[in-house]
């Protein structure tokens, strides 16, 4: 019997049939062939440009390990990917192929195999299917410019305190809330009274021909936003209202608690004054905007626009925040950026060696860097608890800071006492001399065969010169002693010119001693070396011997663990307490 897997996807959960008629599809088509299809993965509102998807990888996986299957189903090659490179989608077929097994598309009943006519139209399709998606991106960028340049919506999460205006031309339709448990309330835009309400997981959708603006929600939500821009500009810091409106109860638009990096774009978001504002950031993969136009992107990831190529409509949408407060708040934002960083990952610019080292011991989570700048300008480096940060309490009850220099600065005389010991290694030196002499050995040995044959060629040589210098011409020839002495000079150029070559491809290797000398030379060096070494030099040098730090501020310790070449340790005492003031 014949057993067969299929695959089937949709990208987006407006394509409500998709899903079910795909998979009708894929189970007549394997009845009418007399095969068994015993699994269908599935991934659902996920586009076919994105070859990371949990179903398709589970497929590829089930794939290759199992034997009791020889055939992968999909309806059409769209299904399986829409690749923004043809050689990609190739690939994926080319490993279910190499796997034994046979990829039959059902909508075409075309069978990917090794010949060159289903490679040439595998390529063609496959670049048909990414080039759809190229074509809609730039079809939709155009429709999301003219949307911000009409002062439209033009998608993305609501700013909290707004609501969704749906509309029909310039007739308002619908209000659209989000509900603080992640669901939505659909009202009506004139009575106010209530159409709908979903659950969280369902989102309302407006039709093709209808357009979004925004519309201030209920008093609370609007007085709660406004309340947040004025102590802000009064000196609360942000942490302190992040607290406050997750105590009253209010959520992000998708029900979550707000966060500091929640909070922070809200005291930033310029719709609060009205003004719409697009392109400040690029998500798209197959375009950005820029100069006017849609120009083809070659590279993934978030790009953010200079700001001249923002597209910014003034009055869009009623305002919540008085203009002169929010230029406050932003004055603020500014000068607590010169005085506080807070980074978070491997970032290039930042100045901790520590990150991505260093876990909290209460929570297990990451510790981030956060810098304070005193009145005179002294900056003081810590590390904190992402977690706890971010307003998770419940996880991380405990705030503390570790001071980094503390930390940092003990690591690294570590490093150095173990470097050191390097230095006046006897075992160590003993080692690169067994290796200096076996790398040598072989071609020293081969070179001191030739020469001893060289040498015996010519003693041979002086020996028929004396012979030839004896007798008489005729005699000699007689004897063979021309064609001798031409032979060992054949021979003795011959053993010469592999001397030569010997010698060309024998490097120079220093003496044991040499070695020594040059290694204390650069041990010595070691202080200048680490002290000039920029901060991603030394955070890879600290990599290579520290595995996990842990910081335990119940005891006021740090446990550092280390690689094999240096023994676990603790820092503990003066400086480490947890923290009383701070964001």
């Amino acid at each position: 019997m014949t057993h067969a897997i299929g695959y089937i996807r949709r990208s987006t959960d407006k394509q409500e049939e998709s899903l079910d008629q795909q998979r009708a599809r894929l189970e007549a088509f394997a009845k009418a062939k007399g095969w068994t299809l015993t699994t269908i993965y599935c991934d659902d509102a996920i586009s076919g440009s994105d070859l990371k998807r949990p179903g398709l990888d589970q497929l590829m996986h089930d794939a290759v390990e199992r034997d009791d299957v020889q055939i992968v189903l999909a309806w059409d090659r769209n299904r399986l990917a829409r690749p923004k490179d043809p050689l990609d989608g190739m690939m994926l077929e080319r490993r279910l192929v190499d796997a034994g097994k046979r990829v039959v598309y059902a909508a075409t009943g075309m069978e990917s195999d090794r010949s060159f006519t289903s490679g040439l139209i595998g390529y063609i399709e496959h670049h048909q299917n990414g080039d759809y998606l190229r074509k809609l991106s730039r079809d939709t960028m155009r429709g999301l410019v003219e949307r911000a340049k009409r002062g439209l919506w033009p998608g993305g999460p609501i700013p909290f305190g707004y609501d969704r205006l749906i509309m029909d031309g310039p007739t308002p339709k619908r209000i659209v809330r989000d509900l603080d448990d992640g669901g939505q309330l659909v009202l009506d835009a004139t009575s106010g009274h209530r159409i709908e309400q979903l659950p969280k997981g369902k989102r309302h959708h407006k039709q093709d021909h209808e357009t979004c603006s925004l519309t201030p929600s209920d008093p609370a939500r609007v007085r709660a936003l406004q309340k947040v821009f004025a102590d802000f500009a009064a000196g609360k810091p942000s942490r302190v209202l992040r607290d406050e409106l997750n105590a009253s109860g209010f959520r992000t638009s998708r029900g979550g608690v707000f966060t500091i990096p929640t909070i922070l774009p809200i005291l930033e978001n310029q719709a609060y004054v009205g003004r719409c504002v697009y392109n400040q950031r690029t998500l798209s993969k197959w375009h950005r905007y820029r100069q006017g136009g849609s120009v083809e992107r070659f590279d993934e990831g978030v790009e953010k626009r200079d700001s001249s190529d923002w597209i910014t409509c003034e009055d869009a949408w009623p305002t919540l925040v008085d203009a002169e407060l929010f230029e406050q708040v932003q004055r603020r934002r500014t000068q607590s950026q010169q005085r506080n960083t807070h980074r978070r990952g491997l970032a290039m610019k930042s100045e901790y060696l520590l990150t991505g080292l260093i876990y909290c011991g209460v929570c297990g989570g990451k510790m981030t860097g956060h810098t304070t700048t005193s009145g005179k300008g002294i900056k003081t480096l810590y590390y904190v608890c992402s977690r706890h940060s971010a307003g998770h309490k419940e996880e991380c009850p405990t705030r503390y800071t570790v001071p980094a220099k503390l930390v940092e600065d003990h690591i690294l005389c570590l490093i150095r006492i173990d470097l050191a010991k390097l230095r006046d290694d006897d075992q160590l030196h003993k080692m690169i001399a067994q290796e200096l002499q076996r790398l040598s050995g072989g071609r020293s040995d081969a070179r001191d065969q030739l020469s001893r044959e060289l040498a015996q060629l010519d003693q041979q040589a002086a020996t028929l010169r004396e012979h030839l210098m004896s007798l008489d011409p005729d005699t000699a020839r007689s004897l063979g002693l021309y064609d001798k002495a031409k032979e060992v000079a054949e021979r003795r150029e011959l053993i010469a010119l592999e001397l030569s070559r010997l010698a060309s491809r024998t490097p120079q290797l220093p003496a044991p001693e040499v070695i020594r000398e040059r290694a204390a030379a650069e041990f010595d060096r070691l202080e200048r070396v680490i002290s000039s070494a920029t901060v991603e030099e030394k955070r890879e040098l600290i990599a290579c011997y520290v595995q996990k730090i842990k910081a335990d501020p119940d005891r006021c310790s740090v446990e550092i663990g280390l690689y094999p070449t240096l023994v676990s340790q603790k820092i503990a005492g003066a400086g480490f307490e947890p923290a009383t003031s701070g964001l």
